[in-house]
C-alpha cells in the first residue's frame, strides 16, 4: 500500500502563525529604535537650527528621509512600518516643537501623503535598480521656504462680508465705540472646534489717520495704526497698517494690513473686512488653502464683533 507523500517545508519558506510574529515586532522595534526615532529627532534639530522649521525642508523632506529609511530596509510589510514610523515621528517632533492636536491634525494629511508617494516610488525603483534618480526628486519637493526667495505665492489676502446694521450711521458711532469682541459667540463653529486663536478684546483711542487700535490675542496681541479714512454719506472705509505682532498666530502667518469698507444698501449697511498676510509655513500647495480657511474665518469673526 502506497501511502501520499507530503513536501517537507523548504529551509527558506516563510514561518506562519504565531512564530512568524516575534521576529516582525523584533524588525519594527529595531527600525524605529535604530532609524525613524534618530532620522526625526536629528532632522528636527537640524532644521531648526538653520530656521527652516516652517518650510518644505521640514514638511516634505523629512518624511521623505523617512520613506527612504523605510523603503530601504530589508523588512517585510515595510507599508505597515512606515505608517508606525511617521506616526512615531509625528508625535516626537510635536512633542519637541510643543506643537497642539491642532497642528498635528493639519499637517499630517501632507506628512503621511509625502511619505507614501516617497515609499512607492522607493519600491518600484529598487525593482528597477534606478533609486538614486529619486534624489532630484526629494531636492524639489523639499525646496521650497528653504532658499531664500523660493516661494509659492507666499502673499494672500481673504475678506468677508455682512449686513452690520440697518443704517450705516448706526454702525459708524459703533465704530466708535470699538469692536466688542464675544470670543465665544462671534467665532464660528471651525474657530471654536479647532481652537484657533483670535483677538478676545480690542482697545483704541480713535479713528482718525494715526490713532492706534490694539488687539489682545490668548497669547501676545497686535498693535495696529490707522493708515487711511473716508467717509461719505452712504458709507466709508478704513484701512490699518500692522505696527507689531507678538500673537501666537505669527509662528503660522504674518498680518500685513486690513481694511473695512461699509456701504448703505437696500438689505442694510453692509460691511466688508480684508486681511492681506504673508504665509509662513511651506509648502503652498498644502498650507496655502488651509491658512485662507482659517484667517477668512478669523475675518468673518472680527466683522461680527463689529455688529
Amino acid at each position: 500500500m502506497n501511502l501520499p507523500t507530503y513536501p517537507s517545508p523548504s529551509p527558506d519558506s516563510e514561518p506562519s502563525g504565531a512564530a512568524d510574529d516575534l521576529p516582525t515586532t523584533r524588525a519594527r522595534i529595531g527600525l524605529m529604535l535604530g532609524a525613524v526615532v534618530p532620522v526625526a529627532l536629528v532632522a528636527t534639530v537640524l532644521a531648526g537650527a538653520i530656521g527652516r522649521l516652517d518650510t518644505a525642508l521640514f514638511f516634505v523632506g523629512v518624511p521623505a528621509l523617512l520613506a527612504l529609511v523605510v523603503g530601504l530596509a530589508p523588512v517585510r510589510d515595510s507599508s505597515g512600518q512606515l505608517f508606525q514610523a511617521v506616526t512615531v515621528a509625528l508625535l516626537l517632533v510635536s512633542a519637541f516643537l510643543h506643537e497642539g492636536a491642532l497642528c498635528v491634525l493639519i499637517v499630517s494629511p501632507l506628512v503621511y501623503g509625502v511619505a507614501f508617494a516617497i515609499h512607492g516610488a522607493v519600491r518600484l525603483a529598487r525593482r528597477r535598480r534606478t533609486r538614486w534618480s529619486l534624489a532630484g526628486v526629494l531636492v524639489v519637493l523639499a525646496l521650497e521656504g528653504a532658499v531664500p526667495g523660493l516661494r509659492v505665492s507666499p502673499e494672500h489676502d481673504v475678506s468677508a462680508d455682512r449686513v452690520v446694521a440697518a443704517d450705516c450711521g448706526d454702525f459708524l458711532a459703533a465704530l466708535e465705540r470699538g469692536p466688542q469682541i464675544d470670543a465665544q459667540d462671534d467665532r464660528g463653529w471651525l474657530l471654536r472646534l479647532a481652537q484657533y486663536p483670535t483677538p478676545t478684546s480690542a482697545t483704541g483711542d480713535g479713528l482718525a489717520v494715526g490713532d492706534t487700535w490694539s488687539l489682545a490675542m490668548p497669547a501676545g496681541g497686535i498693535e495696529t495704526v490707522v493708515s487711511d479714512r473716508e467717509t461719505t454719506e452712504r458709507g466709508g472705509r478704513l484701512a490699518f497698517d500692522v505696527t507689531a505682532d507678538d500673537a501666537r498666530t505669527t509662528r503660522w502667518v504674518t498680518l500685513r494690513e486690513g481694511t473695512l469698507t461699509w456701504e448703505q444698501t437696500d438689505e442694510g449697511c453692509v460691511a466688508e473686512m480684508e486681511v492681506v498676510y504673508e504665509r509662513d509655513l511651506d509648502p503652498a500647495f498644502w498650507f496655502g488653502p488651509v491658512s485662507e480657511l482659517f484667517m477668512g474665518a478669523g475675518t468673518a469673526a472680527f466683522l461680527a464683533s463689529l455688529d
